[in-house]
């Protein structure tokens, strides 16, 4: 940078501080300081005293203490608002009125957008995790105008472990039917698995509770309830999801339920209701109600058996090394199986929930940007203010021989000096905010949201497009008060003086 560029960046530095009336404005900065103050010292307090106490009535579900949790959502909002009234109080004791709330509306047009699209970016990680663990990244299954049963799957199973990226495949045979626990029947989707490879693709070796899948292949290993029937020791074990397990049948580890397939059976007349009682080995909690209130895992062999399918499955449930690359992976799979097969990653399997959250988080990210909008508008009005301000000073700078480049660049510089503050602020807090949102959480209400905290992941191509967008605004914002300022002629500003 050169010397004369070098002096217009103090200049526009000199014309937006304001240090005469610095002690008036310090009212707003002891405030922040305070409630910054009082945030973390309940935070660290809850820190110092351990984790959030349990529920002990709580059964099914673990419930933190509801002091502790209010307590923790008010020391994270107040870290977060006596941040942004410090911040405001310290603009307002350095710079003018003006120019502060223009690097405030910068900073709330930076801050907010990261915060929105973090916490957007969360729910959906979150959602991809369940589906993830309940289901595959990949299925291969027969085509849907293909009659055929899916026998050879051993075959194809063999086949797909080859494909580069895969690591791990596991049948599954799945069927809907209704599950009954005296007089309250449910219906579910029976998904028959293999014990010994569905660890290797799906979560629910880690999910269930009470119960292992091994508790499938040997259902000896669950103690029956001493109030069955004789005849029911030979069982066969079933898995069932929270909802099921808790709220609709209302079962516990070793009780008997009846599984009614209506169509699975063949008598004189036709198909008939086929029926088979199955002994509860536990349950799963996958944190998705469509799973935990319809899915209810069986062994594969027991599937086969009572839906009358020897042999047979409904398809492959595959796991990737990255669920970013399973279309990839997924097209890999159906030209090492051919034309025969089926492969579909999750995200076609999941393309409209997927589409209305990207479309959602588009939304979002369009209307939080009007902030940085308003706030552009608002340097506009400031450096034209200011330039009717300095008009003296400009006449006087332009009369020593500035050039109106030069009186340009000091209006572009000033605008810039807006924009950088508010963007370092912005982005600074934004960052911290979701660090303190994914490290003390805030708590949301399971029977509506049906997850336990408000998730959080920060992506930095995020970040870094609210960042450029935001500095864009604050450049263009500064064109026509540059140039309104450029054109002011010399006469114009000393001619009241």
């Amino acid at each position: 940078m050169s010397a004369g560029h070098g002096f217009e960046w103090f200049v526009a530095w000199r014309h937006l501080r304001d240090p005469e009336r610095r002690s008036r404005r310090a009212v707003a900065l002891k405030v922040g300081l305070a409630i910054l103050l009082l945030s973390a010292g309940i935070l660290v307090h809850l820190k110092v005293h351990g984790t959030a106490p349990r529920d002990p009535h709580a059964i099914f579900a673990v419930r933190p203490d509801p002091t502790y949790e209010w307590l923790r959502i008010f020391g994270v909002i107040g870290l977060i608002a006596g941040f942004i009234i410090t911040f405001l109080g310290s603009l307002l004791a350095s710079f003018t009125v003006f120019t502060a709330i223009s690097v405030f509306g910068v900073f709330l047009g930076t801050a907010a957008p990261i915060l929105a699209l973090s916490v957007m970016s969360g729910f959906e990680a979150d959602l991809k995790g369940k589906i993830r663990g309940a289901k595959a990244d990949v299925v291969v299954t027969m085509p849907s105008d293909d009659e055929r049963p899916f026998l050879a799957w051993q075959k194809a199973r063999a086949t797909i472990l080859r494909v580069p990226g895969v690591s791990g495949a596991t049948p599954y045979l799945e069927a809907e039917v209704m599950v009954r626990s005296g007089a309250s029947p449910a219906g579910v989707v029976l998904r028959g698995i293999d014990p010994g490879t569905a660890a290797s693709v799906l979560d629910l070796g880690k999910t269930a509770r009470e119960c292992t899948l091994e508790d499938l292949a040997h259902p000896e290993r669950v103690e029956l309830d001493p109030l069955s029937p004789e005849d029911s020791r030979g069982a066969p074990t079933i898995i069932l999801g929270e909802e099921l397990y808790a709220r609709t049948l209302r079962v516990f580890p070793g009780s008997l339920v009846d599984v009614v397939c209506p169509l699975c059976k063949m008598g004189p007349s036709g198909p008939m209701p086929g029926l088979k009682q199955f002994r509860v080995a536990g349950h799963f909690y996958s944190g998705m109600y469509e799973f935990d209130s319809k899915l209810a895992y069986v062994s594969l062999a027991e599937a086969q058996a009572f839906l009358r399918m020897p042999g047979e499955v409904t398809g492959i449930d595959v796991r990737t090394d990255n669920p970013d690359r399973a279309p990839r992976i997924a097209a890999a799979i159906q030209s090492a199986l051919g034309p025969g097969y089926e492969a579909r990653s999750w995200e076609e399997l999941n393309k409209g929930l997927f589409m209305a959250l990207r479309l959602e988080k588009i939304a979002m990210f369009v209307v939080l940007t009007f902030i940085a909008l308003v706030a552009s508008f608002s340097i506009v009005s400031t450096l034209i203010m200011m330039a009717t301000e300095k008009a003296r000073e400009i006449a006087i700078l332009k009369a020593m021989g500035a050039e109106d480049g030069a009186v340009e660049r000091v209006f572009v510089a000033e605008g810039l000096y807006i924009g950088v503050i508010g963007l370092l602020a912005g982005v600074a807090s934004g960052v911290v905010g979701c660090l303190l949102i994914e490290r003390y959480g805030l708590p949301l209400p399971t029977d509506i949201y049906y997850i336990t905290r408000l998730p959080v992941v920060m992506r930095t191509g995020e970040i870094v497009i609210v960042a450029a967008l935001a500095l864009g605004l604050c450049f263009l914002a500064t064109v026509y008060p540059a140039y309104l300022a450029a054109r002011m002629r010399p006469i114009d500003g000393l001619r009241y003086e």
